[in-house]
């Protein structure tokens, strides 16, 4: 039962990015968002929420436990520091991305690598498809690799 507040806010966060997506176009990267809808803090406060309710089911999951917490501190901090065209929160948005990306994306490989695999040949093909927002389409295979992962694991359980 603890899966279902992360599970409803990622889906939350699908619905925002669909919604900007249709409305303004497909963003280069999600991050872009944050600008595009006039620096409104809903996509900030929506990712540090994803990221403090994914932590408890993901260290509660086992695996590799330090990158759980990388993944989801690392997501915190994207949405801490929105901004990543100013000159000061750039490098910590930047890598905090980076590394909730690779950590989350290990995370999932010591849980389910199937997973994984088959987010990475989404990515492969989104980006194929569409070159221009290829960071796009690798940030969202990133955080639904997460959340399948977690799905999957919890069903299991």
């Amino acid at each position: 039962m603890m899966v279902v507040c992360p599970i409803f806010l990622y889906a939350l966060t699908l619905l925002l990015i669909a919604l900007y997506s249709r409305n303004m176009g497909r963003p280069t990267m999600i991050s872009e968002i944050y600008y595009g809808t006039g620096r409104s803090l809903l996509l900030p406060c929506l990712l540090v929420s994803l990221a403090l309710s994914f932590l408890p089911v993901m260290l509660d999951l086992g695996g590799q436990q330090w990158l759980a917490f990388l993944t989801c501190m690392g997501l915190a901090f994207v949405g801490a520091a929105p901004a990543y065209l100013r000159e000061g929160e750039h490098s910590v948005h930047k890598g905090a991305a980076i590394m909730s990306a690779l950590a989350g994306t290990l995370w999932c490989m010591t849980m389910e690598p199937c997973v994984v695999a088959v987010a990475a040949i989404m990515a492969i093909i989104a980006t194929l498809t569409d070159r221009r927002c290829w960071l796009f389409w690798c940030e969202v295979c990133a955080m639904s690799s997460v959340a399948a992962t977690v799905v999957l694991k919890t069903l299991g359980a």
